[in-house]
């Protein structure tokens, strides 16, 4: 039984019966009599924990979806999350998806399965249908670091175009027109949107950007590693190589120290090894955007009948010195 199938028979909007069955304040008595009604007709089982937060009873859990356990960046978002959470009184549940967004529904599921109070979500896919409100018995949904695409859920994102953007005109500047760019799968949003930075930030400038030096669907450390390997096989090289996720930085990091080579290099996201050996970067605080989407969840729990937020956080370039390297200097 569905959300969809309550309000049919109730005669009103799923947003109503969601909002009935949060105990909103802003259903008038006589459609909530209504909906509750078609509730027990039908037998539907809504999430009993949504409301425990707004009623002073802090207990349950909220869910989070991520990629994987071994990303550094999504650790940091969960830690965040954890610390905001515990002090509502949530407990925080994560589930990965191994890098297969096809596993998204199935975990989303899962975690409204197990009563949690709200769900974030980390997606890599563009799919949100499977987080309509009917799919998830009406379990609120935060989206971290990634659009809603048409579904009315809070959002965190982060600005990481316009960092590229700046990252790239900064390279120009140092007279590099042979930028590489590499970047994750050309499916992934946050793949899409640092590559339109890089194109911005060759504009902005008014280089071309070359198509054999833009290398994507890169999903590990190795592969960054064999790509530069092959970068460097031309028979112009680039002299400035920009990673757009963490594992592809790592890649080049490790190809740039092994091979010796002097290229000016910008990562994005950076570890204590990267910091040491004054790596620079393209910089997001993964704690931080933990923070702010525990408390979006912790909000929309407590007054499920706000309007949607879409919160932006900022991306910052860090200059420590590789990417400041002149084409004159660079190898």
């Amino acid at each position: 039984m569905t959300l969809r199938e309550v309000a049919k028979e109730a005669g009103v909007s799923t947003a109503t019966v969601t909002r009935v069955l949060q105990n909103s304040p802003r259903v008038v008595p006589e459609t909530r009599t209504r909906v509750m009604d078609a509730v027990k007709r039908l037998g539907y089982t809504p999430n009993p924990m949504a409301r425990e937060l707004r009623h002073g009873r802090p207990a349950g859990a909220v869910g989070l979806v991520t990629a994987g356990f071994t990303n550094l960046f999504q650790a940091g978002v969960a830690a965040g999350a954890e610390r905001e959470l515990r002090g509502a009184g949530l407990q925080l549940l994560i589930g990965s998806t191994e890098d297969d967004p096809a596993r998204e529904p199935e975990l989303a599921r899962a975690m409204v399965d197990r009563r949690v109070s709200a769900l974030m979500m980390m997606p890599d896919g563009d799919e949100r249908g499977f987080l309509a409100p009917e799919h998830l018995f009406g379990t609120p949904v935060v989206l971290v670091g990634r659009p809603a695409n048409g579904l009315a859920a809070d959002v965190v994102m982060t600005d990481d175009d316009r960092a590229v953007e700046e990252a790239v005109a900064g390279l120009v500047d140092l007279g590099h027109t042979r930028i590489a760019v590499l970047a994750g799968r050309p499916d992934s949003f946050r793949a899409q949107q640092r590559l339109a930075g890089f194109h911005a930030g060759l504009a902005r400038r008014g280089v071309t950007a070359d198509a054999g030096l833009v290398v994507a669907g890169l999903t590990s450390s190795g592969q960054a590693r064999a790509a530069m390997a092959g970068l460097a096989a031309l028979p112009a090289p680039p002299t400035a190589v920009l990673a757009l996720n963490l594992g592809i930085s790592t890649g080049v990091l490790l190809d740039r120290i092994a091979g010796q080579r002097r290229y000016a290099f910008i990562a994005l996201d950076e570890h204590d090894l990267s910091i040491g050996l004054g790596v620079s970067a393209i910089v997001r605080d993964p704690q931080e955007i933990g923070r702010h989407a525990a408390r979006l969840a912790i909000e929309r729990i407590s007054d499920p009948a706000r309007p949607a937020r879409t919160v932006t956080l900022p991306s910052t370039v860090v200059r420590r010195g590789t990417g400041e390297i002149p084409v004159g200097a660079a190898q």
